[in-house]
C-alpha cells in the first residue's frame, strides 16, 4: 500500500458507531445493541455453565430511541456490541409549527436539524412548555447515527 492509497473502513458499515464488549461484563444500565437498536439493559440474568462450557447471560433492554423491549442471550465469554451513546443538553430556543426545533448549546452554537420527539406526549409537553414562556433544556440522545430528543427539564434554578 503506497502512501498516497486511502484506507478505507474495513469493519464494515456502521462499525465506528459500535464497539465490542464481553456479555459477562454487561451489567443493568449499560447500552448494548440488540438485533442493530441502541438498546438500554433493563434486566440480566447469567446461567451456569452448561455441558457446553459456557455460561449464558440473558439480556432484557429497551430500545433507547422508541423504547420497545427487545431480549437476547449471549455466551458470557463472547463479545457482542455495544453502542457509543452521547447524550447533550440544549437550550430550547423556537418550536416551529411544522414541530422543527432550534436549539442552542452552552457555547452559542445554533442548530436547528432536529424535530420534535415522535413520543406524542412528550412533544406536546415540550411545545406547551415553550408556548408558556419557560425556559427549558432539552437532552438530545444520539446513537448509530441516530439523534432524538428524550426528555426536558426546566432551567429555572
Amino acid at each position: 500500500m503506497s502512501d498516497d492509497e486511502v484506507f478505507e473502513n474495513a469493519g464494515g458499515v456502521g462499525s465506528a458507531l459500535v464497539f465490542p464488549i464481553q456479555a459477562g461484563a454487561l451489567k443493568k444500565g449499560d447500552y448494548m445493541c440488540i438485533k442493530g437498536h441502541p438498546c438500554k439493559i433493563i434486566e440480566m440474568s447469567v446461567s451456569k455453565t452448561g455441558k457446553h462450557g459456557h455460561a449464558k447471560a440473558s439480556i432484557t433492554a429497551l430500545d433507547i430511541f422508541t423504547k420497545q423491549k427487545l431480549e437476547d442471550m449471549a455466551p458470557t465469554t463472547h463479545n457482542v456490541d455495544a453502542p457509543f451513546v452521547k447524550s447533550v443538553n440544549y437550550s430550547l430556543m423556537d418550536v416551529r409549527e411544522d414541530g422543527q426545533l432550534s436549539l442552542m448549546d452552552d457555547e452559542n452554537n445554533m442548530r436547528d436539524d432536529l424535530n420534535l420527539p415522535p413520543d406524542e406526549e412528550l412533544s406536546a409537553e415540550i411545545r406547551k412548555c415553550f408556548e408558556e414562556g419557560k425556559e427549558i433544556q432539552l437532552t438530545v440522545c444520539s446513537a448509530m447515527g441516530i439523534e432524538q430528543v428524550l426528555g426536558y427539564k426546566n432551567e429555572s434554578r
